[in-house]
């Protein structure tokens, strides 16, 4: 998952400050010209997704007439944006998910809420995916568009190669990862050191929760006085203490841990939808997509995995704003069924869209994906909508711990805990 620059405390406090005003609009002093947008985006040329986003975009000025300048700023759009608001000369309309300091980005001001025009302008979206989009106050912070899925991805090969079942209990997970091990085989390639082992801790912290229960954890933190949720430690303590990680999983990125997977050194890995487009593809033929095994006594009664309708949404800015009319036309285009379908053909998993059609989807795991795997996994709760906006980033450092052979669970959630508390 492509992960933003982070705001600094600083900055976001001068936005909070300084940014009442900007909901009616930026002042600059010059004619506002409606006939051309800039769109800011996180996408970059590099990625699959903007293959049918240009497209598109292309589509909607021949269409319309209306010029679309695009800005790709990558992970460094917060940064870039922020800059550009305190100066007024923001972007028109932005396409980010959410997360982290975008939680808070209309209390800032940052960008004015959509709610009131997801009828007024007819557009059809799945009530789960707004209710995603409210903050507290409900409000909309911006149009959903793209989703994603977050399974454990099964090399069928490897396993079969050496005999072993794909697994679909935790018993079943450490046995048949010991077995890979000694054939020279790593077992699950996650990343220890950053956000993607930050959000695989707190899946195994799930096992013994219900969602509600796991919200409240997100949310307020005390793990250490939550029987279940020390469960869930517990749990995660005996799969790294069997081997279950890769050697070295506390030292690892996301990357460097998918790069393990992708060359066949590691038989498992939970990986996200944003690299079905881009994967090998001697190992696409080989991936059976699934979800952490099922631990004895737990929640769920089949193996799960992440999903959700918040990596991208269309976000309208107090410039934006000014140019209503425009970014109307360009919302409602971006929303049509052929728009959404040929997205969805390019690799993009769609928020907007129920029962999408996978008939033409021409990348192999996006259809498995669609297709067979909400039928193989229960999806539990993304922690990314109810984890605080300050403390997401200090807690990936705290959980990078729990990798680290030696750290019991009293350990682990007594370090998280302590996040929570600091963020107060």
């Amino acid at each position: 998952m492509q992960r933003l620059a982070r705001w600094s405390v600083g900055v976001a406090g001068l936005l909070a400050l300084t940014l009442t005003a900007a909901c009616g609009g930026s002042d600059t002093g010059q004619a506002v010209d409606a006939n051309e947008l800039t769109v800011q985006t996180n996408w970059t040329s590099g990625g699959q997704e903007s293959v049918p986003l240009k497209a598109a975009l292309e589509a909607f000025t021949a269409e319309t007439g209306i010029k679309v300048k695009l800005l790709e700023s990558g992970d460094d759009l917060n940064q870039v944006y922020e800059t550009a608001l305190l100066a007024k000369k923001e972007a028109d309309v932005l396409l980010v998910g959410l997360l982290e300091k975008q939680l808070d980005w209309v209390k800032n001001g940052a960008v004015v809420p959509v709610e009131q025009y997801v009828d007024q302008w007819g557009l059809t979206i799945p009530a789960t995916a707004l209710a995603d989009w409210k903050d507290a106050d409900g409000h909309l912070r911006a149009f959903p568009y793209a989703g994603f899925t977050w399974p454990w991805w099964y090399n069928k090969a490897l396993f079969d190669k050496h005999g072993v079942p794909l697994p679909q209990t935790v018993d079943e997970l450490i046995a048949a990862v010991q077995k890979l091990s000694a054939k020279g085989v790593g077992g699950v390639a996650i990343g220890g050191n950053d956000w993607s082992g930050q959000k695989i801790f707190l899946q195994i912290l799930e096992s013994y929760l219900t969602p509600d229960a796991a919200k409240e954890i997100f949310a307020k933190g005390g793990l250490c006085a939550n029987p279940q949720a020390m469960k869930g430690v517990d749990l995660f303590v005996k799969l790294r203490d069997a081997g279950v990680f890769v050697k070295g999983a506390e030292g690892l990125t996301a990357d460097q841990a998918t790069a393990l997977y992708m060359s066949g050194k590691a038989a498992i890995a939970p990986i996200g939808s944003w690299s079905y487009p881009t994967a090998d593809q001697a190992v696409v033929g080989t991936t059976t997509l699934g979800g952490f095994p099922v631990p004895d006594g737990g929640t769920y009664a089949k193996p799960t995995a992440y999903t959700g309708s918040t990596s991208a949404g269309w976000w309208v800015s107090p410039n934006g704003q000014q140019k209503l009319s425009s970014v109307e036309k360009l919302i409602k285009f971006m929303y049509r069924t052929d728009v959404l379908n040929s997205m969805l053909k390019g690799g993009v998993v769609p928020a907007a869209m129920d029962g999408v059609d996978s008939s033409a989807v021409t990348v192999p795991l996006l259809k498995q994906s669609v297709d067979a795997l909400p039928k193989a996994v229960d999806f539990t709760v993304m922690p990314d909508l109810y984890v605080p906006a300050d403390v997401g980033n200090p807690m990936y450092r705290a959980t990078s711990i729990a990798y680290t052979a030696g750290n019991d669970a009293q350990k682990i959630c007594t370090t998280i805990d302590a996040v929570y508390q600091a963020a107060k």
